[in-house]
């Protein structure tokens, strides 16, 4: 009996062994079909794993070509320092190896609201060379462009040929509305721009006598939607371009802003880039 018994036991033992076998090989076979599976699809399955656990990972961003929106990158200034003693120096490009252009703005008879949207609208930094009977026909106009962060700099008192002047009347003219400019405005003019680009050996004299540190005159001049470069060729780095307050204005600055941006330069303010000695 206990023969037959321990036969009965050790059949059981045999059977339950062959069924564990019979498992383990199915495991393997599926486990190999799913091997197969992924490398004949190109690894989708890993790649898809990887993919969710990208996408559930703090901190990690995915970034579209066709949704994402150019960025500028910040260029920090290097300013050039101006010359000391008694001879304000004439500037008609700064020095800089930056990808930069100066837009300068002069007078003012024609005040353009769409002049204000487009500065505003492309974050275009100026400086503004006024006449101060201008400002004063409508200061408003001339506060919006400083909100945007528009210096206002000395473009004389009348507007007249300095090379026919001497003495106190050069100096009326050339000094004479830095008080006022300083008070509306919030800064004291330390660049100084000849009405007509005329000038004579006394101003850049009589200019540094009161405060002014420099003469900017232009390298390029926009007119009726027409860029005109000295010596042409396209816009370098460190060019100053000359434009006016008049009906063409608007146009103008759209016009300046494709040229600098086709010659892989952008707007920046002048005044970053001269350094007060």
């Amino acid at each position: 009996m206990d023969r037959r018994m321990r036969r009965q036991a050790a059949a059981r033992r045999r059977r339950l062994a062959l069924a564990a076998v019979i498992v383990i090989g199915v495991v393997a076979v599926a486990g190999a079909w799913v091997l197969v599976g992924a490398i004949t699809s190109g690894g989708g399955t890993a790649q898809a794993a990887r993919s969710q656990q990208r996408r559930a990972t703090p901190g990690s961003t995915t970034t579209s070509t066709s949704s994402t929106t150019p960025t500028t990158t910040t260029i920090l200034p290097t300013p050039v320092a101006i010359q000391g003693g008694s001879v304000a120096p004439i500037i008609s490009r700064v020095p800089t190896s930056n990808p930069v252009v100066f837009f300068t703005i002069d007078d003012g008879q024609v005040r353009d609201p769409a002049v204000i949207d487009f500065l505003r609208n492309h974050h275009i930094p100026v400086t503004m060379f006024p006449i101060p009977a201008y400002v004063h026909q409508d200061p408003a106009y001339f506060d919006a462009i400083r909100s945007l962060g528009a210096s206002a700099q000395d473009h004389t008192v009348t507007h007249p040929d300095l090379r026919k002047l001497a003495g106190a009347a050069l100096q009326k003219e050339v000094c004479g509305v830095l008080d006022d400019y300083a008070t509306r405005f919030g800064g004291r003019p330390w660049l100084m721009r000849p009405p007509f680009g005329y000038l004579s050996q006394s101003v850049p004299v009589a200019a540094r006598q009161c405060g002014i540190r420099a003469v900017v005159t232009w390298r390029a001049t926009m007119n009726d939607g027409r860029l005109d470069v000295q010596g042409g060729g396209p816009l370098q780095p460190g060019d100053i371009i000359l434009m006016h307050f008049r009906t063409d204005l608007r146009g103008n600055l759209e016009v300046a802003l494709n040229a600098a941006q086709a010659a892989g330069l952008r707007p920046a303010a002048l005044e970053q880039y001269l350094t007060p000695a």
